[in-house]
C-alpha cells in the first residue's frame, strides 16, 4: 500500500480528523496506529507497516540508553484507531498535544505511512528546508552508492 500526496484538513469540534478520501479508501476496514513521529509530527501506520516499523525497534538491544529512550518515546505514544463511518479518526489528546495540533493539519503521503502536522508547525518545517533537496538528495546518492 502506497500513500502520497498532501491534504489540508481541519480537526472537528470532538478533535477528530477526517481521513482524505484517497487514503480512506485505502485503510477502510483496517486498525490503524498513530505514534508520535518525527520533527514535531504524528505518524499514522496500518497494523501491517506499524507490526514491521515496531519490530524493527523491538529488535534493538534494550541494554542501549538511546534504544530505550527510542522505545519509551514511539512505542509508549502509540495509540490504536479506528475509521468511524464517516471516515474520521479520533487522535487521542495527549498525541495532540505532543504535535502541538490545535485544529488546522497537514496530512502528508509518506509512501509506507502518513504523517499528520500542525500546519504552523509543518509551515516552519518547510520553510526551514525549501533550499535543501538539492543538498541532501546528493548526500543521501552518495551514501547510497560508496
Amino acid at each position: 500500500m502506497l500513500f502520497y500526496g498532501t491534504y489540508e484538513h481541519n480537526l472537528d469540534e470532538k478533535q477528530r480528523l477526517t481521513i482524505p478520501s484517497k487514503i480512506r479508501g485505502k485503510v477502510q476496514g483496517t486498525i490503524l496506529y498513530v505514534s508520535k513521529g518525527f520533527e514535531g509530527s504524528l505518524e499514522m501506520r496500518t497494523e501491517t507497516e506499524f507490526q514491521k516499523w515496531s519490530n524493527q525497534i523491538l529488535s534493538l538491544s534494550s541494554f542501549n540508553k538511546d534504544t530505550r529512550m527510542l522505545t519509551r518515546e514511539v512505542i509508549a505514544n502509540t495509540h490504536e484507531v479506528e475509521l468511524d463511518k464517516s471516515g474520521r479518526i479520533n487522535i487521542p489528546a495527549n498525541l495532540l498535544k505532543l504535535a502541538n495540533i490545535n485544529k488546522s493539519v497537514f496530512i502528508l503521503g509518506m509512501g509506507d505511512r502518513i504523517e499528520i502536522w500542525d500546519s504552523q508547525t509543518f509551515n516552519n518545517y518547510q520553510k526551514a528546508n525549501e533550499n535543501k533537496l538539492e543538498e541532501i538528495s546528493e548526500k543521501i546518492y552518495q551514501g547510497i552508492n560508496n
